[in-house]
């Protein structure tokens, strides 16, 4: 195994050895310095402390955080002990940065999970705000905290109180605007490459929302990939004309293929080709029973507990109804369950396939950590 190999298969332990010694250091440096008194030492440590925190605190709410992300801010937290006197005021600002892309990120995620047409200025100035009101609560934790042990204030306190957030400040400024000028349409490979590989991590923050038929037609001309694939009908052999059980079954295991790896899009109504079908193939009296039966489908054999992975709607598209089903990556393995058997589905490429055996158990272990 040659180095690059070895780092590639150890990094994410030594990754993990050197956040958890810094830590442990900066939580017993701040014990120190808040015995001796050192307020601005403690409060910059402090800073570190939340920044080296940040990865394991999004994994608390189900957000995963690209490990070169995570590199990048653990590489900062070493070089920043050896930045002398002006280790304060460069920390301060990288906080505003860190807390200004968090902000930033947070309200995209805000508007893609909503019907409102994102304006990004309007995103910038409340990134801005969360950064500046993170920024605050720790200065007036601070403040709090001196009066409580009885600490004389001085002067110089509230300079510094003001010089700290106006680090903050500018920190988050540049990130809100780089963010801005990069949403408005200029792109940076890294940021590009950071960007996506976020996605690709967190499916379930950005899920695609219909605001037209003209959408759904966008989509259908991208063709079936890894996470959009198209049924023609529900039930229903288009050959024969008749209810065919084996379409129903086709239709939920793309649905539980798409839970069990990144998520997806599955268009009903809809033949390979991408001609429009409808749903009224299948013969139902009305579309609520059409929606019932669906509902129903996923109760039987995909479970109860993972509806609300999912999220269904009716579209009109060319006097034809086609259903589209938002599928969620599911936290846990998702099996399909016919005739008392369980089976195992994923997506390859534009593919739905079975695992079984050592490949399912190898599945599991790497994808449902």
């Amino acid at each position: 195994m040659d180095n690059y190999e070895f780092l590639k298969s150890e990094g994410a332990k030594i990754q993990s050895s050197l956040s958890l010694i810094i830590k442990i250091f900066l939580v017993f440096s701040i014990g120190y310095f808040f015995y001796s008194g050192s307020w601005r030492i403690l409060f910059i440590n402090l800073l570190l402390l939340i920044l080296v925190f940040i990865p394991a605190l999004s994994r608390k709410v189900n957000v995963e955080v690209p490990r070169e992300m995570e590199f990048v801010l653990l590489v900062f937290v070493i070089l920043s002990f050896f930045l002398g006197e002006i280790r304060g005021w460069v920390i301060q600002v990288f906080f505003g940065l860190a807390m200004g892309f968090i902000g930033f990120a947070l309200m995209i995620i805000l508007y893609k999970n909503s019907r409102l047409r994102p304006n990004y200025f309007l995103i910038m100035i409340y990134s801005l705000s969360i950064s500046l009101t993170l920024g605050t609560l720790t200065e007036l934790s601070k403040f709090y905290l001196k009066i409580f042990l009885s600490h004389d204030l001085r002067i110089a306190d509230y300079t510094y109180a003001m010089t700290s957030l106006s680090l903050v400040f500018i920190g988050a400024l540049i990130a809100s605007m780089f963010a801005f000028v990069y949403m408005s349409g200029v792109r940076f490979m890294l940021m590009d490459n950071l960007v996506n590989r976020f996605k690709k991590k967190n499916p379930n923050l950005f899920i695609e929302r219909t605001d037209s038929p003209e959408e759904i037609l966008s989509l259908i001309k991208k063709g079936e990939n890894e996470r959009l694939e198209f049924k023609s009908t529900l039930r229903t052999n288009l050959h024969t004309n008749e209810i065919d059980r084996r379409i129903e079954q086709s239709v939920l295991k793309t649905i539980s293929a798409f839970l069990n790896t990144s998520g997806g899009v599955l268009l009903i109504g809809v033949s390979d080709s991408g001609s429009i079908v409808g749903i009224e193939r299948d013969h139902f009296i009305n579309n609520d029973k059409f929606s019932l039966h669906f509902t129903n489908l996923i109760k039987d054999h995909i479970g109860n507990q993972n509806l609300h992975y999912l999220n269904f709607e009716l579209v009109l598209i060319e006097g034809k109804n086609i259903l589209k089903v938002n599928c969620l990556k599911s936290d846990k393995p998702v099996f399909l369950t016919f005739n008392k058997s369980e089976e195992f589905f994923m997506r390859a490429g534009a593919a739905t396939i079975q695992l079984i055996g050592s490949k399912l158990v190898g599945y599991i272990n790497n994808h449902f950590k």
